[in-house]
């Protein structure tokens, strides 16, 4: 479950580089922060401490950082993760927003910034996280926002944080068509960093997951223009 963040909020970094990383700590400390140092996929998983933000390097020295994303993600107190990489491609941003990623800024970047978007990701995660002790269903289709979990006709699915919320929005209404800008809004806490493209990334992969658990893909359909909407399965 994830808790509204109170006092000064706790950040990892997890970077390598320690010109890198010292700029970041001190953008922090200076904006009232707590923050520490991981230069490594093993330091960051020794470290024991509650965190509440964590600024993610992808090219680690003992690895991809998005074996942390993934480890961090199916924690039931998932920290935001922020990717901070030298990787400035669409495909990195992308594949980092489907694996859970709050947020991406690609090197050089500015440590303002980068302070600016952490509190923003902490306020939309505050303002936009799902309701607790919910359970959304359509025929067949499940989603137990308390557990965090969704299966169809039983069969359990592997989503994301972002794919189950984007699910339980679509399925709280079936058969009303969501704007991309209102699932942005509904979804992401309107991140200004999200575009249309990565809307419908994350729908094609949402489409994927039901195939694969017994679902039509097209149990979710595309409105020309418009957005997004989820039909009653058959």
């Amino acid at each position: 479950m994830i808790a509204p963040v109170t006092g000064s909020p706790r950040v990892l970094v997890v970077e390598d580089d320690a010109g890198i990383a010292e700029a970041v700590v001190y953008a922090l400390e200076r904006d009232g922060m707590r923050a520490r140092v991981a230069g490594s996929i093993e330091r960051a998983r020794a470290d024991d401490a509650a965190f509440d933000v964590a600024v993610l390097d992808l090219g680690l020295p003992d690895g991809s950082g998005y074996t942390l994303l993934g480890e961090w993600r199916s924690r039931d107190d998932r920290p935001a993760v922020i990717v901070l990489t030298s990787r400035d491609g669409e495909v990195d941003c992308v594949a980092s927003l489907e694996a859970g990623a709050d947020d991406f800024v690609p090197k050089p970047f500015s440590p303002r910034a980068l302070v600016a978007r952490i509190r923003a990701v902490l306020r939309r995660r505050t303002a936009a996280a799902p309701p607790t002790g919910a359970s959304v269903r359509t025929t067949g289709l499940h989603v137990d926002l308390d557990r965090r979990t969704a299966s169809f006709d039983g069969r359990p699915m592997e989503l994301t944080k972002i794919e189950l919320d984007l699910l339980a929005v679509l399925a709280r209404a079936p058969g009303r068509v969501h704007t991309r800008e209102l699932l942005v809004e509904q979804v992401w806490g309107g991140r200004v960093a999200m575009t249309e493209r990565n809307v419908d990334s994350h729908v094609k992969a949402l489409r994927r997951k039901l195939g694969e658990a017994g679902a039509s893909p097209e149990l979710i359909t595309a409105v020309r223009g418009v957005g997004f909407k989820l039909d009653e399965p058959r």
